[in-house]
């Protein structure tokens, strides 16, 4: 976590971790295994790494070169996007199913998280082969108009204007817990329509993001050794770590649709860094190991065509038996190494000429 510019091992570690939340919460652990806690990590890492990748431009260049940072986002996303759309043409075509147009142009500029939450009237299952890209719709919104904000925030570099960014990020927390109490007792009538509308939308999730952020802004911009400090401490861990158990069992409604998120990503801020600079080393470790570290430079693949080999599992077998998983897990490796060596392998050293190094 002290590395400032260079690659840090232990995240990658995290992000086979958020992945495989996800994935085992899907093949019928989800009662055991919190998917949801998958998705928020996700969302931190990726604030974080995107927020130092920013810091750096700053740093170095005076300014951040904004042509070249939706340039990398591109190559970074789109390529394994077309690919995921192209072979879920194909599963709705093995399936006898139909992919809707209006899904896969949601896909495509990025709005599938309000279309499934807002507007689509409910489908057939094997017609959801697009919907993962839900969370991605989230990302891209944010990242549309943050190099932006940060920008502007920290033009002057002084420590006046890294404290006002950072009140600006804590503010910006505050107010997605406020539209999801407001969201949640406006359409307090109706649980499961009020759940996609929070779930679902950018303007109640950005949060989870957001910690990331200020996490970054905090090591790599402010005075890193009071965050580090302050991460140690024992009352502060404990509290993190209450946090995330506290958001993994409590499951009164209010709760898990507003000051959950809240809650989990608080957790995630304190103990996600805490692993970089506590003096025990083991998590640390642990998490730098081979096989997890490429689990999670596989991971962008693996979230998006294990949705592909779900759906189609679900078709032909009953879901979660023998034969469901003999499909499932053979299928998602296959798609997820092929996307990953064969179509966003090519591209990353285009993504190399606009400055990509960090994420």
């Amino acid at each position: 976590m002290e590395n400032k510019t260079g690659y840090i091992p232990y995240l990658d570690g995290c992000r086979a971790l958020a992945i495989l939340f996800v994935v085992f919460s899907h093949v019928g652990l989800g009662k055991i295994i919190p998917g949801r806690f998958g998705v928020s990590l996700f969302f931190f890492l990726s604030g974080f790494l995107i927020t130092r990748l920013l810091l750096t431009e700053i740093k170095e260049k005076g300014r951040i070169l904004f042509a070249a940072f939706y340039l990398r986002r591109l190559f970074r996303l789109y390529p394994a996007l077309l690919a995921m759309i192209l072979c879920s043409s194909i599963a709705a075509y093995l399936m006898n199913c139909s992919l809707q147009t209006k899904d896969v142009f949601a896909a495509l500029f990025y709005y599938t998280n309000y279309y499934i939450g807002w507007v689509r009237t409910p489908v057939e299952n094997c017609g959801r082969l697009l919907d993962i890209f839900w969370s991605l719709s989230i990302e891209e919104h944010f990242y549309l108009v943050f190099p932006l904000i940060i920008q502007i925030a920290l033009k002057k570099q002084s420590d006046h204007s890294i404290k006002n960014f950072i009140y600006l990020l804590i503010s910006l927390c505050i107010a997605c817990l406020g539209i999801r109490a407001f969201t949640f007792f406006y359409y307090h009538g109706d649980l499961d329509f009020v759940s996609n509308r929070i779930y679902f939308s950018s303007h109640t999730r950005i949060d989870s993001i957001i910690w990331g952020c200020l996490s970054a802004v905090l090591v790599f911009q402010q005075s890193a050794n009071k965050y580090f400090t302050f991460l140690q401490n024992k009352w502060v861990i404990t509290s993190g770590v209450l946090a995330l158990l506290i958001s993994f069992s409590y499951r009164n409604d209010f709760f898990r649709q507003t000051l959950f998120y809240s809650i989990q990503g608080y957790g995630i801020f304190i103990l996600v860094p805490l692993i970089g600079v506590h003096k025990n080393k083991m998590l640390k470790n642990l998490l730098a190991n081979d096989w997890l570290i490429f689990i999670g430079k596989l991971s962008y693949s693996l979230y998006l065509f294990h949705w592909i080999a779900l759906k189609m599992s679900t078709q032909f077998f009953i879901e979660f038996s023998l034969n469901w998983q003999l499909l499932f897990w053979p299928l998602t490796i296959l798609l997820s190494l092929s996307s990953y060596y064969l179509v966003e392998q090519p591209f990353m050293q285009l993504r190399k000429k606009f400055g990509s190094s960090l994420h």
